[in-house]
This record gives structure tokens, sequence and C-alpha cells, in this order.
């Protein structure tokens, strides 16, 4: 498929491309956040970022929340 081809399709369901990769690395942090103590650094890296910092903007922007602050929110405490 075209780039074209896929951004008339992706415009027709009312979205774009970004807003498509931005949703996936959003679920893909979250994942690793809830479910892995994998350092931030890396989930930065495995998701694409330039760097920690670039992560973290993103992740407060979709979440409102750090993604430190948020693994730290996610974490059941034991009886």
């Amino acid at each position: 498929m075209s780039v074209r081809t896929l951004s008339r399709r992706l415009n027709i369901e009312g979205t774009h491309f970004q807003a498509v990769k931005d949703e996936l690395r959003r679920d893909m942090a979250v994942e690793a956040l809830t479910r892995s103590s994998e350092p931030l650094v890396g989930i930065a890296e495995r998701l694409g970022f330039e760097d920690q910092a670039c992560f973290s903007r993103a992740f407060r922007i979709w979440t409102g929340n750090s993604p430190a602050a948020y693994r730290r929110a996610s974490v059941m405490p034991t009886p």
C-alpha cells in the first residue's frame, strides 16, 4: 500500500498515522510499566524515542503522569 493510500484511508476513518503510532506506543508503554521492571530508558529506546526525556514528555501528554509516577501508582501494595 502506498503512503498516499494509507493516508487517505486513515483520513476516511478520521485519524492519521501519527495518532495510530502514538496510541500503539502509549499502550506498549503502559504494558511495560505495569508488567515489567524494565528501566525507563530501556522502554523509551524500545519504543523508538530519541531519549528518556522525550518518552517522559510524550507519556505525560498521553496519561497526565510521568512514567515513574504511573509505575508507582500501578504497583499493588502487598498486605
